[in-house]
């Protein structure tokens, strides 16, 4: 009972930090989400670990809504597929959204990092997704859990943390796609560090993405864990247990979606050219890789235009 009440209060707390003054009148044009919608969910491949249920109510609760630079942006949470999972057992997040009936494209927008450094719908990332909705894009921005929120216990114990995280992130898809006028055949993933690391995962185990922009991701899910102070006893041992889930052993099997993989010259967070090399050398065509002056949260705007460009042309969005 004790940890339910800390979860709420976490999420209460979570919620009222990150959700931006509204800077007109709630809109009235999008009707909330909707749990009837439910999309087919594609078989997990090449491991059975990402198998989840599709069919849990998603239970959204809108927090606020309105109309910003000609989009709809939509403050909301819906229930993880754990009840365990995810601030109180929700995954809080932004529906960023165009005008019109669509039919749409779909992008999922991971926000790696704790709130109080990267708000849901803060400046930096509300701005990209309001950009691309104007390009015809409905962009969920989602907040991720593990280990930004939960703390890494630096064993084995943390293995099944990452799965939780891939499947929550398969579920981000599935709200995607359960939104009016989103086309199914036009969905993209965008995940920054962290998130990077977790879409190398989802490209091979979840075939319903286009493409994916991978920013600053890890080829392996121990080095990624250690570089954010994670301190294993044995960091060879840690390292062992994420052997049958690392992302490397996934985006060979990203194929037919397009990879476009994005690094710094300048990274600070131990993110080598070497491990940046590796991981691209992995995947499966079509891909891409760019590089650029800038450290390892790739904030620069070559960054930032260079993946709106990509996703233009992934998409098929309006120039």
């Amino acid at each position: 009972m004790k940890r339910f009440w800390f979860f709420t209060l976490g999420l209460l707390f979570i919620l009222a930090a990150c959700t931006p003054q509204p800077s007109a009148a709630p809109a009235a044009t999008i009707v909330p989400p909707t749990d009837t919608a439910k999309p087919p969910t594609a078989a997990p491949t090449p491991a059975s670990s990402f198998n989840y249920d599709p069919s849990v109510p998603f239970d959204t609760r809108i927090i606020s809504q309105t109309e910003q630079s000609g989009v709809t942006v939509t403050q909301l949470s819906y229930t993880a597929h754990d009840p365990s999972f995810g601030m109180g057992g929700r995954t809080v997040a932004t529906l960023v959204s165009p005008r019109g009936n669509g039919p749409f494209a779909g992008i999922v927008h991971l926000l790696s990092g704790r709130c109080a450094t990267y708000p849901i719908g803060s400046q930096e990332y509300l701005a990209e997704a309001i950009a691309m909705a104007q390009h015809g894009a409905v962009t969920l921005l989602a907040k991720d859990y593990f280990p930004t929120n939960s703390q890494p216990f630096g064993t084995q114990d943390d293995h099944s943390l990452v799965i939780s995280q891939v499947i929550e992130i398969r579920r981000a898809f599935d709200f995607l796609l359960a939104q009016p006028g989103v086309d199914p055949k036009r969905l993209g993933y965008v995940g920054e560090d962290g998130d990077g690391v977790y879409g190398g995962i989802l490209a091979g185990v979840d075939k319903r993405a286009k493409a994916y922009v991978l920013v600053a991701g890890y080829p392996s899910i121990g080095e990624f864990l250690i570089s954010i102070a994670v301190d294993p006893s044995d960091p060879n041992q840690y390292m062992g247990f994420f052997q049958d889930i690392d992302p490397i052993n996934f985006v060979p099997h990203a194929a037919p979606a397009s990879l476009f993989f994005q690094f710094a010259k300048n990274d600070n967070k131990g993110l080598t050219e070497n491990l940046a090399n590796q991981y691209y050398a992995a995947a499966s065509q079509p891909k891409q890789i760019k590089w650029y002056d800038d450290n390892h949260y790739m904030k620069s705007d070559p960054v930032l235009k260079d993946r709106q460009a990509w996703l233009i042309d992934q998409l098929a969005l309006a120039p």
